[in-house]
């Protein structure tokens, strides 16, 4: 199973395995984002609109994981490394069947961490019944990705794990940004620039993806590699992603342009087409979908917004950690990148 972006990579490919999950599934998580309830809705436009979160449950998911040290598939690190690592977590949850649990807040998006973590408990039961009709799809999800008696033990040790998780990162304290956490006025900021700025500019090909609305959760403890819902095409709403805030970088607009690289995934995987198949290991695949999704929002900022296309390649270029250049950090594939930027120009020159 293949994870990295992997409900993007399920849609757009066919995997058997996801698509299968995918089609008894969708329909919980739209009930679910339709019952969500973010922080910072008062400042978001009507839906369709990318709505700024930062829930209690998936900070503390993915802080978690990073104390894990989980890894996968990707051109960057999935988690910041910014708490204490557990040693028997890591050994418990290191296979790659367990890939899974780097989305599991996006199956969930309305939950509250004590919500998320009942729903983590039933999916280990051998007969598992969701505790809430909005929990099925995860519940789901997990039962289904994790079907050997250990595994689901090792879902009650993460399950106790994420209840232990010390509170305040939430998106309701004010201080957030002092205390490691996201803050509401961070939120509220990212919210407006997002609407005034990035969503207008963009609408083209945000409209074209049916990626125009949506839930983003900004979490302090994920590394530059986001993770990205694709929901049902035919709802434009039910969209979920989550990005990091690079240690709340002197990059202000940092998770903004990690939004923009998350939502170029379901244009690069279907550019790669067949490619990416036929091209090297999963691994190769992964890292190769990772640095052209930075080349991508690069192109989408050029064409649509040129005055953020500057912040964006400093961005990466930080987020990288490297002291090269833009395109060498990220160079382009001979094969898909043309593709990219056709897709891109044609986007730009319809009326």
């Amino acid at each position: 199973m293949i994870i990295r972006h992997v409900l993007v990579r399920w849609r757009n490919t066919g995997a058997d395995r996801g698509r299968r999950l995918r089609a008894g599934l969708t329909a919980a998580v739209a009930a679910s984002l339709a019952c969500a309830t973010p922080a910072a809705a008062q400042s978001a436009p009507a839906a369709p609109g990318w709505i700024f979160t930062a829930p209690d449950a998936a900070s503390a998911w993915f802080a978690t994981l990073d104390a894990a040290r989980l890894t996968a598939p990707g051109a960057l690190p999935f988690y910041r490394g910014s708490v204490a690592a557990d040693p028997a977590l890591h050994a418990a949850l290191a296979a790659p069947a367990f890939e899974i649990l780097h989305f599991v807040p996006l199956y969930y998006p309305s939950a509250s961490r004590d919500a998320l973590v009942r729903a983590v408990r039933s999916a280990a039961a051998t007969n598992p019944v969701p505790p809430t009709p909005r929990a099925a799809f995860v519940v789901g999800a997990l039962h289904a990705a994790l079907p050997a008696a250990s595994q689901r033990l090792a879902l009650i040790a993460l399950a106790d794990a994420v209840s232990r998780q010390p509170p305040g990162r939430a998106s309701g304290d004010a201080n957030g940004d002092a205390n490691g956490g996201v803050s509401a006025l961070s939120l509220e900021r990212w919210q407006r620039e997002w609407n005034e700025r990035f969503a207008p500019a963009l609408a083209p090909y945000l409209a074209s993806e049916r990626l125009d609305g949506g839930v983003v959760m900004v979490v302090d403890a994920l590394g530059a590699e986001g993770r990205l819902f694709a929901g049902r095409p035919a709802d434009r709403t039910d969209n979920v992603a989550a990005v990091g805030t690079f240690g709340l970088s002197a990059v202000a607009d940092a998770p903004l342009f990690a939004l923009v690289r998350e939502l170029c995934f379901p244009l690069v995987t279907r550019a790669g087409g067949e490619d990416n198949a036929r091209r090297g290991s999963r691994l190769d695949a992964a890292r190769r979908s990772g640095i052209l999704a930075v080349r991508c929002g690069a192109e989408l900022l050029d064409q649509f917004l040129p005055s953020e296309a500057a912040g964006y390649r400093a961005h990466w270029r930080q987020a990288g950690g490297a002291s090269v250049d833009f395109d060498t950090l990220f160079p382009a594939d001979s094969v898909v990148a043309p593709r990219l930027h056709a897709a891109i120009a044609r986007l730009a020159r319809s009326p």
